[in-house]
């Protein structure tokens, strides 16, 4: 203590009390020594100085150093150094002691009076303790003299010291921050700061290890598991000790994931209610609980416990290590221990393999840091696919230096999910999907929904795609439906999955249905619903469908899964070819483990079923699982699978169509040897069978002019679509109830199996739709057969043909001359039938211009 310069030289103050912190990472050992009560530091065997208690008989072994007190024999001096034995101090497990809660004590008694004690506690944030002297100070001399000087001096011990110097070297002197407390209760402060830095961190020991176990043996499932860090404390031989862990990198098995079924209930805990770096209560909510934690360290007997919680999602971006975070926390009451980690979860974004990093972690001793994963319906993690063994490596930093220690650990498995040998390999394991499509109603023409039903068992390979095959018929209604735009697809794909939910980036307008997805492992996997959108032309087809799954579970928010389907159709039978993008078995970092697929397509009047009910059509399907590699197409395996349907009520379906054919031109265009310009209509009625074959014939008085046919289109350039211009001779032109716009197109004379060329009406809009006519001769009259054609509601088709110098038909006769007439033969895709033997051609030049129909 400061002393006046004259006499009686007293003190500025009368010392009541001290608090001094210890350097970070300069540990505190108190299982080094043997350990006394507070009572036998308390009572006295020989009055002294040095007082000889109870405590340096009976525990000799429990003198940990010396604490030389200085007062003043009298008011005017001199100065007197007393010597106390200072004693390593077991704490109390009574609550009611005032020192329960010590991490640890020590203790002198300098005169017989009454103990001092240095009742130590730990930073809240990075475990440094510091120690307080309790009870209240008083002088060592009879009468009362002040206290005005104490040096405490600790014994060292090579490897088994009471004190451990710290494990980093890192050139910063050490700082001891000293707070007294005088009698008026005044305080002063003070730092003391060492000369110089800890150093020969080259000579500090770190061989760690680290030990992984299941607590299950299958396969895909939510087992409960177990990461074990140690660090032996036994000193080299050199006496010094292992150095305290600084960053704790641990990348789990391949195959071990995130499991969405932990969305169940799962909650978060937030930083504040957390408390990082702080000794606020935790108020975590149950829910966010995880897992436990056992510690054990040479600093304090038995086993320290712990919980582990969810941490709060910072960001969407589960790259950064703020989308997956988990606090842990390890506690003793007795002890005063807080510890409060935080680990931060870095998923690969391709296989969901993940590596948990605890970047802070204080410089305190410990031989076992237990960390156990809950298990259950609703696990956080979801075991590898296959038998293993399974590797769990690590990138432990020491803080005696830069170099990591890389223990590893491996485990295997027994079982496949539910039951049965485990796979040795990914490809090894199962794939039989349960798979269902139908139309909710099987009445011929009707408008219904179309239900897609998939279920996969756990461990078996995951979902890669679906490709779907729909009958000939069933077709879809885009009139008055929307495309979602490229522009809201994007925004979908880059949003947040509340957002979405708050507000669907599709219009809804073009909403054609619903999804229900299952993910996760376990027997209670996570649902969540999504929308199906109709979008435009994608991945060169027509159409396409945007499937859009907010990833909403629990307090996560990973966005939104988007998968598009393109939507190709056959352009000669309107069968629509349905091939999806790769369904992501990894989302976010997250696996998925998606259980089962429902697609509800129940817009109203959408979907239409066929008019026919021949025989059984059927709705096939390719399914490609995972394989050996989920990442590699090429390592897929796939299955098929085909549900037949059989429509009912045809024969209630009318079929009542109008066929109207024209010849243009003015009188010179009846004349014989010309070439006029041809029309044919076909007109049908709302909800009337849909047409499947069209024959007609010519009258005799119009016959084909091959002197006209010069340039045709390959085969090789219709696939391609670069028919020459010169083979176009006419063009088409098709409404329908199920498009906005019409179709239209060129005609082309095409390549053929037959004798003469076909006919080929090429039309484009919204769908592709090629009608092939087979062209022949027929008891020299021309015919052409339009045959298959799709099962498509058309309300109205005109063909019309060139006249002139491209035109295919030629007169061998006036046609003015008598009556010409033509033969048409139409069935119905449920086989009723409209025959016309004479009709009558309209020919207005041959009536002065007038127009005459014949039905």
């Amino acid at each position: 203590m400061n002393q006046t310069e004259t006499a009686p030289f007293l003190p500025d103050g009368f010392l009541k009390r001290t608090r001094v912190e210890l350097p970070e990472g300069l540990a505190v050992n108190p299982q080094a020594t043997p350990q006394c009560t507070p009572e036998q530091v308390e009572e006295v065997v020989v009055a002294g100085p040095p007082t000889i208690t109870k405590c340096k008989i009976e525990q000799p072994g429990a003198e940990i150093g010396v604490d030389f007190i200085s007062t003043l024999a009298s008011p005017a001096g001199p100065v007197v150094t007393i010597p106390a034995f200072v004693f390593n101090v077991e704490t109390p497990d009574d609550p009611s002691s005032p020192f329960f809660g010590a991490p640890s004590m020590a203790g002198f008694n300098p005169a017989g009076k009454e103990a001092t004690f240095l009742v130590g506690d730990l930073n809240p944030k990075d475990q440094h303790i510091s120690f307080t002297t309790e009870p209240d100070l008083e002088s060592p001399l009879v009468g009362g003299a002040p206290v005005i000087g104490s040096r405490l001096v600790f014994n060292g011990k090579a490897g088994a010291g009471y004190i451990t110097l710290p494990s980093e070297c890192n050139g910063q002197p050490q700082r001891s921050p000293l707070i007294a407390t005088s009698q008026t209760d005044e305080e002063d402060s003070s730092v003391s700061v060492t000369p110089y830095s800890v150093t020969s961190c080259d000579k500090v020991p770190f061989e760690p290890g680290i030990d992984v176990t299941s607590g299950g043996k299958q396969t895909d499932s939510p087992n409960p598991s177990t990461v074990n860090v140690t660090i032996p404390f036994n000193p080299d031989p050199e006496g010094i000790t292992n150095s305290q862990l600084h960053v704790a990198k641990v990348t789990l098995p391949e195959g071990a994931g995130i499991n969405p079924s932990a969305g169940n209930g799962i909650a978060s805990c937030t930083d504040a209610q957390f408390g990082l770096g702080t000794g606020n209560p935790i108020t975590c909510p149950a829910a966010s609980r995880i897992g436990s934690i056992e510690v054990e360290t040479p600093s304090l007997p038995g086993i320290l416990g712990g919980e582990v919680y969810v941490g709060q999602q910072l960001n969407g971006n589960s790259t950064t290590g703020e989308t997956f975070r988990i606090f842990l926390h390890v506690t003793s009451a007795r002890f005063g221990v807080n510890v409060r980690l935080l680990g931060r979860i870095f998923p690969n974004p391709v296989t969901g393999r993940l590596t948990v990093v605890v970047a802070e972690n204080p410089q305190a001793p410990f031989e076992s840091f237990r960390v156990h994963i809950d298990g259950g319906a609703h696990g956080v993690l979801t075991s590898p696919d296959t038998c293993g063994p399974h590797t769990t490596n690590t990138a432990l930093t020491p803080f005696s230096s830069a170099t990591d220690a890389t223990p590893s650990s491996a485990f295997s498995l027994s079982e496949i999910a539910g039951g049965g040998p485990c796979p040795k390999t990914l490809a090894e394991r199962p794939f039989k999907p349960s798979y269902q499509a139908s139309p909710v109603s099987i009445e011929a023409g009707k408008f219904t929904p179309l239900n897609i039903d998939l279920g996969r068992a756990p461990g078996s390979q995951e979902v890669k795609r679906i490709d779907v095959n729909l009958p000939p018929g069933m077709v879809a209604k885009l009139k008055g439906t929307e495309y979602c735009p490229q522009s809201a697809i994007e925004a979908a794909t880059k949003g947040s999955g509340k957002g979405e939910i708050a507000s669907r980036s599709c219009p809804s307008n073009s909403l054609v249905g619903s999804t229900r997805i299952a993910a996760g492992s376990g027997p209670d996997p996570f649902q969540t619903d999504g929308k199906v959108y109709l979008a435009g032309p994608y991945k060169g087809a027509p159409l396409s469908m945007v499937f859009v799954t907010p990833a909403v579970a629990g307090p996560y928010d990973l966005g939104n899964v988007v998968v598009r389907a393109a939507l190709n159709v056959d352009p000669e039978t309107a069968e629509i070819h349905a091939v999806s993008d790769p369904i992501p078995n990894v989302f976010n970092g997250v696996k998925l483990d998606i259980r089962s697929i429902a697609v509800r397509i129940d817009r109203k009047n959408f979907t239409v079923n066929p008019t026919t009910c021949r025989e059984p059509l059927s709705i096939n399907s390719t399914i490609f699982g995972g394989g050996g590699n989920p990442a590699n197409e090429a390592q897929w395996q796939q299955v098929t699978s085909s549900n037949g349907i059989q429509f009912v009520k045809c024969k209630s379906l009318q079929f009542k169509p109008r066929f109207f054919a024209r010849i243009f031109g003015g009188k010179h265009q009846t004349q014989r040897a010309q070439n006029p310009k041809f029309r044919a209509i076909l007109a049908a009625r709302n909800g009337d069978a849909n047409l499947r074959r069209a024959s007609f014939i010519l009258p005799r008085a119009t016959i084909l002019d091959q002197s006209h046919i010069k340039t045709i289109c390959t085969r090789v350039q219709l696939a391609a679509n670069e028919c020459p211009k010169n083979a176009i001779y006419g063009h088409a032109r098709a409404t329908s109830p199920l498009l906005a716009k019409p179709l239209k197109g060129p005609v082309y004379l095409t390549s053929s199996s037959h004798e003469l060329p076909d006919l080929l009406a090429d039309l484009h809009g919204q769908v592709p739709i090629r009608l092939r006519g087979v062209i022949s001769s027929q008891h020299g009259r021309l015919k052409t057969v339009f045959n298959n054609t799709p099962d498509v509601a058309v309300r109205k088709f005109e063909l019309t043909m060139k006249g002139g110098n491209r035109g295919l038909l030629v007169n061998s006769r006036n046609l003015c001359a008598r009556q010409t007439n033509g033969f048409l033969n139409l069935l119905a895709q449920n086989s009723r039938r409209m025959r016309t033997k004479n009709l009558r051609l309209n020919i207005p030049a041959c009536h002065g211009g007038k127009r005459h129909h014949k039905k």
